[in-house]
């Protein structure tokens, strides 16, 4: 029989798995409609009655608020009505709210909406919900979990316990007692039976007597469904009286409840050789049962006229083996925590550092990192200066240093550069939403800069608009304190130019008082109410469509030298507003210029120029163009938004050489880009012969050059796919011009003038730094007669194709300094001498030191490594290797190495110009004599 007890026991309780809260009693009394000094009080108010009431004892008191709401913003306003009275009377014990509406999604945004604020502030220990037809609506809208207790009548109660244990088997279920038999306690007992762990009586009842038995269960107390106790009357004749039973695990100490009888007298009859020390608990407390005795091996306890609320307890005589039943329960009642859970206590905890959330004031750093060309090389820009923010949601950002390439630019202003960003999301994960509410998913329990957390990945419903902008991506929150630790987001349904936007934030703590930052192991020691959490990292990789190509932006901002309610916030940004700096506004549309008014006064300016102008001068030195020494001379304008059209424009002119491109980067907001490229150069360049002679050596084959005047158009149309991949889709229209050079022989055919229309499709993937790209070309000539000597002309070469991939990354390390890396394959069918890949500044690829038009490959391994640096703030220098296996079967290569050195200089010259140095030389056994240079200024206006 023993071991039977325990295995009701341990069933009951992994059925019941309810982790104790602030209650002290297992299964408690209390009072409906009421208050009664020392036990559990339970009202239902609506939104009449609850502004003026205030319990006597707010740590005892569980209140449901029914109240009405059309909206959304109606839930919004009564929901803070609600807090703000609670705060003011609180801490309750409980809190809850029943939104009156058929909107089973408005409800239970009500309950979750009041769920996170009340216990992020504080304001009650667990969270109400009535049950009522709804209930299971609720629950489907998400609810459930932002519940502790769900309030039912009597008459309920089993329906919602084994709806409980269908759906959420953590949660508890309150019941509202109507007292009717003559033991007030049997009533209410009842309903523990049923499932109930805590039952308010309506009427009026001894506190006393219910506060006692409260002292009593205050173990881990269970119903024993098995038990049969027989009742007699005075004279010991069997009576029908229903008594209930309850074991402790413990020790299986027993209390029995029996109905009672106002009139008479009971005897309850017990088995004595397993019960012993009868006591009775009522409002006097327990005390001993004189009134024993015993019969046919019967323990038989009397009891008076039921006159109050009364229990019977009994000591089990057996001794009991306490760690067997313990070590059963414990095993019995683990649970671990659900995803659900671990959001809700987030969005609580997260609620709670709203409302501690300080002024302050930190030094941020941005720098953008622009890739070109897939890694070999890239632009850095960065930009420093004071960020305010304040808890009313204002942040500026003060922009008051610039760097270029870690050139610190000091001639006036910071250029007002153009704000590309993408739409903003107001739907954030980690929030609460009307609808369509993220899908959570835990993933493990890991450690993550010190911190033991729990990783949740989160996904947009499926049914969310494919329009509405969304995240998708991975939250870690500290097991102890429920704060984010780190957020990793992709975000989903883009539109215009931004083809992908990923961010990563870390945050970090501070403490209240000291407001000094805190380590992991310090947060460890930490009440989680005693912190402040502020974002200090800001990691992002965007791809933007622009000049029809899908170009790669990093973004990396710190946030140092944290200073918290400052005295001097306000003297500080007003002393930043009234200066020079420019300074930026996160608004809801994005960040905003500001402007200083007449008065100083910074207002966030409408609109800005969406255009720039660059004069561009400079020199190029290149042996391989017919005149070797090119002066540079000419203008450089971009517009993103050229006749307000949306449409992106870039020329570049220096005199003799043009490059111009025109791109709608989102055709019908269906994010496909249609645009044109035009390249033209009007000197003509030397397309020279080098061959293996007999002795095995390169040699340059003068009589075979030939120079060319190339023009080029081509129409491009793209789309992302993969969220960090873009397609691309052109055709090129080329005019090819050649003619002949001083030493070109005369029995040397010159090639025929025509066009060739080539068609093609470019891929380009970019994730974390990576940049993966590929390409088909296949093109026809207009013209293609016999040229040059017998062997080198072929028919089939009118037509050809060109294809290949590169993969590259930049390597950004501190103080400005960085590593590229690229690797290059080209190979094509039938490439002849002029539709080779080329090697020279303005071919295909550029091997440092190679000059145009000398050096050409049907098949090629190309590879770029350089490294850059700065020389205190003032010259930035970038070192190249270029290192290419060629194959060329006219030439006589096959895996021919070419290499090349490269060094390149950035300053900012006088008046704000931008002056570049880059001079390339080849070497190695195939090294070419002399060097290509360019030297370049910029001036923006």
């Amino acid at each position: 029989m023993r071991k039977y007890l325990i295995g009701v026991f341990v069933a009951v309780a992994f059925v019941l798995q309810f982790p104790a809260q602030a209650a002290e009693c297992t299964l408690c009394v209390g009072v409906a409609g009421s208050e009664a000094a020392g036990v559990p009080a339970f009202f239902r108010l609506d939104e009449q009655t609850y502004p003026a009431f205030t319990p006597a004892e707010p740590s005892r008191a569980s209140i449901l608020i029914d109240y009405t709401a059309a909206d959304i913003a109606e839930v919004e306003t009564k929901t803070s009505q609600i807090l703000d009275w609670a705060r003011t009377r609180g801490p309750l014990d409980s809190l809850g709210v029943s939104l009156r509406t058929t909107d089973a999604t408005l409800a239970a945004y009500a309950i979750k909406r009041l769920a996170v604020s009340a216990q992020g502030q504080a304001i009650a220990t667990r969270i109400l919900a009535g049950y009522d037809a709804t209930l299971p609506a609720l629950f489907d809208a998400g609810a459930n979990t932002y519940v502790d207790a769900i309030v039912a009548d009597a008459k309920d109660v089993e329906a919602a316990f084994a709806l409980l244990a269908e759906r959420d088997p953590s949660k508890k279920v309150f019941a509202v007692v109507p007292v009717e038999s003559p033991n007030p306690l049997y009533d209410l007992a009842r309903t523990f039976a049923s499932g109930a762990v805590r039952a308010y009586a309506t009427g009026t009842l001894n506190a006393a007597s219910l506060a006692q038995f409260n002292n009593t269960m205050t173990s881990d107390w269970a119903y024993d469904s098995t038990a049969n106790v027989p009742v007699l009357d005075a004279k010991g004749a069997t009576v029908e009286m229903p008594v209930l039973t309850f074991v402790r695990g413990e020790d299986l100490r027993t209390l029995l409840i029996a109905r009672g009888d106002v009139a008479a007298s009971s005897i309850l009859s017990l088995p004595a050789d397993r019960y012993t020390k009868p006591r009775r608990i009522d409002a006097a407390g327990e005390q001993a049962i004189t009134d024993t005795g015993m019969r046919g091996g019967r323990l038989l306890v009397g009891t008076p006229p039921a006159k109050d609320a009364y229990a019977v307890i009994v000591d089990y005589t057996q001794k009991t083996d306490k760690s067997a039943v313990r070590e059963t329960l414990d095993i019995a009642t683990e649970r671990g925590i659900t995803v659900e859970e671990i959001i809700r206590n987030h969005q609580a905890y997260d609620a709670f550092q709203e409302t501690v959330q300080p002024r302050y004031v930190a030094r941020n750093t941005t720098k953008l990192r622009f890739e070109i060309g897939g890694g070999a090389e890239a632009l850095e820009a960065a930009i420093s200066g004071d960020y305010f923010s304040d808890p009313n949601g204002r942040a500026d950002w003060v922009w008051q240093d610039f760097f270029i390439n870690g050139v610190k630019w000091k001639y006036g202003r910071i250029p007002e550069l153009p704000l590309i960003q993408p739409e903003k999301v107001t739907q954030l994960p980690l929030d609460i939403h009307l609808s369509n509410e993220y899908r959570y998913e835990l993933v493990r329990m890991t450690d993550l800069l010190g911190y033991r957390v729990y990783e949740v990945r989160f996904s947009p419903p499926p049914n969310a608009p494919a329009e509405l902008p969304l995240y998708r991506g991975t939250v870690f929150i500290d097991s102890k304190t429920w704060a984010r630790v780190r957020i990793s987001m992709v975000q989903l349904n883009l539109s215009g130019e931004i083809l992908s936007n990923e961010e990563r934030v870390d945050f970090i703590a501070f403490a209240r008082d000291t407001k000094a930052p805190l380590t992991a192991a310090d947060v460890a020691k930490a009440d989680p109410r005693s912190l402040i959490w502020l974002p200090y990292v800001v990691d992002a990789q965007q791809v933007i469509s622009a000049a029809g190509r899908a170009n790669v932006v990093q973004r990396a901002t710190t946030f140092t030298d944290f200073r918290l309610d400052p005295q001097e916030y306000a003297a500080m940004l007003a002393s930043a507003s009234a200066s020079d700096a420019r300074m930026v506004r996160e608004t809801d549309e994005g960040l905003r210029y500001l402007e200083r008014t007449g008065s100083g006064e910074r207002v966030v300016k409408e609109g800005f120029d969406s255009s720039q102008l660059f004069m561009l001068g400079g020199v190029h030195h290149d042996a391989g163009l017919e005149f070797p020494v090119v002066p540079l001379g000419g203008i450089n304008y971009f517009n993103f938004n050229l006749f307000n059209k949306g449409i992106q424009t870039n020329v570049f002119f220096a005199g003799l050489v043009i490059a111009a491109n025109a791109t709608h980067p989102n055709v019908g907001g269906t994010r496909t880009n249609v645009g044109a490229d035009f390249f033209g150069i009007a000197v003509p360049v030397s397309n020279t012969m080098y061959r293996v002679n007999e002795d095995g050596e390169i040699e340059e084959r003068l009589e075979e050059t030939v120079k060319n005047v190339p023009i080029g158009l081509t129409l491009r149309a793209g789309h992302p796919i993969f969220n960090f991949g873009k397609i691309d889709f052109s055709l090129g229209l080329s005019s090819a011009t050649y003619q002949r050079a001083e030493d070109t022989a005369a029995d040397f055919a010159v090639p025929s003038d025509g066009f060739t229309v080539s068609p093609g499709v470019n891929f380009s993937y970019t994730r974390k730094g990576y940049t993966l790209t590929s390409f088909y070309d296949y093109s026809r000539r207009s013209e293609w007669e016999p040229w040059g000597y017998s062997g080198d002309y072929s028919a089939d070469q009118k037509t050809y194709m060109r294809y290949g991939g590169s993969i590259g990354k930049s390597f950004f390390l501190p103080k400005f300094q960085r590593i590229g890396v690229d690797l290059n394959y080209l190979s094509g069918s039938r490439l002849d001498r002029f539709s080779k890949y080329e090697l020279g500044f303005f071919g295909t690829q550029r091997v440092h030191g190679i000059k145009s038009g000398s050096v050409r490959a049907e098949k090629a391994i190309i590879g770029h490594l350089s490294y850059g640096f700065v020389f205190s703030q003032q010259f930035r220098m970038e070192l190249f290797y270029d290192h290419a296996l060629i194959d060329d079967t006219n030439a006589g290569f096959a895996r021919e190495p070419f290499q090349g050195l490269g060094l390149a200089g950035q300053t900012v010259g006088p008046y704000g110009t931008l002056v570049r140095l880059d001079i390339g030389k080849s070497i190695g056994r195939n090294a070419q004599d002399g060097f290509v240079a360019n030297v370049v200024f910029l001036k923006l206006f």
